[in-house]
């Protein structure tokens, strides 16, 4: 079965991890020759300053160059051959030295144990590589209000965690705190590492986007908006699509017609399918053995327009899995056609009225976490926010 990369603050097993085989702009914008790639386009001027940098999106245009080179890299290359592990494996955007132009990663390789990565900001017109890291069993959080992104490394009982800063151009490191679960245990202390949040208030988990799906580049504002908390969800009154309370209800019994798309790089994207055959074998993830049960129904705006869409969970009881939430379906009305966008094994336990994705402390998990998704017709996004916003 296709391997769920793991959420980054999954410590308590620290067991090794299998390696698993798994806008548009007006100014065109290229990546410097810095002796790494290069991706060619026309030079942007280099008199902008960073606000008519980020007003114009040169750095959208450029990262998602970036990305699509990446990806025809990998779509020509045999996952049987010694290159696919140098392929892309996922990126993610985040605005590193809070000048309102983000950075962008982009993780290489397809194994836990020997991902790498390359960091990337853009300045004078282009996107530039600032260089290139170790990504192994490491996550990335943010850092909010000041220069900085979190490296979270576990790993069979040791955790590491620093700061990368950007300065000039330049990235230069911190490290924050490190521990063996291993050695605390063997001393009899009780084996727990430092919550993050209890070094850095308010930091949160960085989503890793599907390099097939370039929307987060193109509304990477809608993200910083939320992470900065100068955008909230509504929190007015709220009715159903149509003003009818069985709207969703009926589309599922009566077999409408949904379009169908991936929310992460592990669900597939049916497109225009009756709702009746969306949870056929094998319809909506590779693994999927059909006849799951739809539980946990909640309706939720998730997208601010004073309308409800529908949150529900599919669960699979065989002898794979015992779960009631294998997979979450989210469906929204939206000009006259519903839209379903797919997620693989949730970990939300709850989601609040005005569309906030919120994840509880538990075994594994020490801070509480919150997400939100972001959607218009078939393209779509989750990202993480600052939890205390709700």
């Amino acid at each position: 079965m296709k391997k769920k990369t793991l959420l980054p603050v999954i410590i308590a097993s620290f067991l090794l991890s299998a390696c698993a085989n798994s806008a548009s702009t007006e100014q065109s914008s290229g990546v410097s020759d810095t002796g790494a790639d290069t991706v060619s386009s026309s030079e942007a001027s280099t008199s902008e300053s960073a606000d008519a940098s980020s007003s114009d999106g040169g750095y959208k245009q450029a990262y998602k160059e970036l990305i699509e080179a990446e990806a025809e890299k990998i779509a020509a290359t045999s996952p049987e051959s010694d290159e696919y592990e140098e392929c892309i494996d996922s990126y993610t955007i985040y605005d590193i030295d809070k000048d309102n132009i983000p950075e962008l990663f982009i993780r290489f390789g397809h194994c836990e144990a020997s991902f790498t990565g390359k960091l990337y900001t853009y300045a004078d017109g282009k996107a530039q590589l600032v260089e290139e890291t170790g990504m192994s069993h490491t996550s990335l959080h943010s850092v909010p209000d000041e220069n900085g992104v979190l490296f979270y490394m576990g790993h069979m009982g040791v955790i590491d965690c620093y700061k990368l800063m950007l300065k000039d151009g330049k990235a230069e490191y911190e490290e924050l705190f490190e521990d063996d679960i291993n050695e605390q245990s063997e001393s009899g202390e009780d084996a727990e590492s430092k919550d993050i949040n209890d070094v850095v208030p308010g930091s949160y988990y960085l989503e890793e986007y599907d390099y097939n799906n370039t929307y987060p580049i193109e509304k990477y504002e809608v993200i910083a908006d939320f992470s900065k908390g100068t955008a909230k969800a509504a929190s007015d009154a709220y009715t159903y699509p149509d003003n009818n309370p069985e709207f969703y209800n009926e589309l599922m019994q009566e077999g409408g017609t949904v379009n169908a798309a991936s929310l992460d790089s592990f669900m597939k994207t049916p497109g225009e399918i009756p709702f009746s055959q969306l949870l056929d074998k094998g319809q909506i993830y590779e693994y999927y053995e059909g006849d799951g049960e739809i539980n946990g129904t909640t309706y939720a705006d998730l997208n601010s327009d004073g309308i409800y869409e529908c949150i529900f969970y599919i669960g699979e009881h065989n002898e794979y899995s015992d779960n009631d939430k294998e997979y979450r379906v989210i469906l929204s009305a939206q000009g006259g056609k519903v839209y379903a966008y797919l997620a693989f094994s949730p970990y939300e336990d709850s989601v609040t009225e005005d569309g906030y994705f919120i994840e509880e402390p538990d075994e594994y998990v020490s801070e509480r976490r919150a997400k939100r998704v972001f959607f218009d017709k078939e393209n779509c996004f989750a990202f993480g926010v600052p939890c205390e916003q709700n």
